[in-house]
């Protein structure tokens, strides 16, 4: 059994599937509670129509749709619990990715969910754009990893996220997330292991590190790790050097990456 300390109360929270049942729509109302954390580019629109396959006929509802706020994008969320089989998640992805939207339909479902929800005024012509010009993605969340259904929902190119629920012995809820949730980036840059000095990485290029200044600390993230790393400048050149003791990233003079900064200055790293 999983176990959470949280050192702010001292307290243990275990969890939520060890000692409580709980069942899907409990699992929606608390990611839904939190959209606003965990998808802070995107518009969180629930989303309960039916979606047919254009090559089968079959037809699912997914859980959610993400706008993102440029309306350049559109990700179709499906939240699953664990022990549902992986035949049952394959068959609802499927659906969605070679799904007919009735693009009128859905236009104006949208657009009253984001009166409704943002009291926000959306003309019907926008969303058209967005759904007739771009495909939507489809994201998949789970209470639980599996490594089978992230091994198998890759091949269909679906993206999977982990959403886990803890609770202590006060009902207090904390949750752990992990896997892929959608990030927008508005700065990236391309890095390189120093040739030389251990643990250091060369940023390439014009990259702002915002509210960082020499010899501060930048958090980045990589993979489902925070790492913490010193900012270092010299001759007109911006370095990263690891501070810890066991650095996750196989830095090799081969190794390059990419360095991503979004709108909230949070930084990431990816292996490019």
């Amino acid at each position: 059994m999983s176990r959470i300390l949280i050192p702010a109360d001292g307290k243990w929270y275990d969890e939520l599937k060890a000692v409580a049942y709980y069942g899907e729509t409990e699992l929606e109302r608390w990611i839904y509670q939190h959209a606003k954390s965990l998808f802070p580019h995107h518009y969180v629109i629930p989303f309960k129509k039916e979606v047919a396959s254009r090559s089968t006929g079959e037809t699912r509802k997914p859980d959610y749709v993400l706008i993102r706020d440029d309306f350049s994008a559109w990700v179709v969320v499906e939240i699953e619990l664990k022990k549902h089989t992986l035949d049952h998640v394959l068959q609802q992805t499927r659906v969605f990715l070679d799904g007919d939207y009735n693009l009128p339909e859905i236009a104006q479902y949208v657009r009253n969910q984001f009166l409704k929800i943002y009291r926000e005024r959306v003309t019907l012509g926008r969303l058209k754009r967005l759904f007739v010009s771009h495909s939507p993605s489809v994201l998949v969340i789970a209470d639980e990893h599996a490594k089978e259904w992230e091994d198998e929902l890759g091949k269909l190119d679906v993206k999977f996220g982990i959403f886990e629920i803890y609770k202590n012995v006060s009902g207090r809820h904390v949750y752990r997330t992990f896997g892929y949730y959608p990030v927008v980036f508005v700065e990236s840059a391309h890095c390189r292991p120093h040739l030389s000095l251990p643990n250091v990485i060369e940023v390439v290029g014009n990259f702002t590190f915002a509210q960082v200044g020499e010899g501060g600390q930048v958090d980045v993230s990589y993979d489902d790790c925070i790492t913490q790393w010193g900012l270092l400048k010299e001759k007109g050149k911006q370095y990263l050097r690891f501070l810890g003791v066991s650095n996750p990233l196989p830095l090799s003079p081969r190794d390059t990456y990419g360095l991503f900064r979004d709108k909230f200055n949070k930084y990431y790293l990816k292996r490019s």
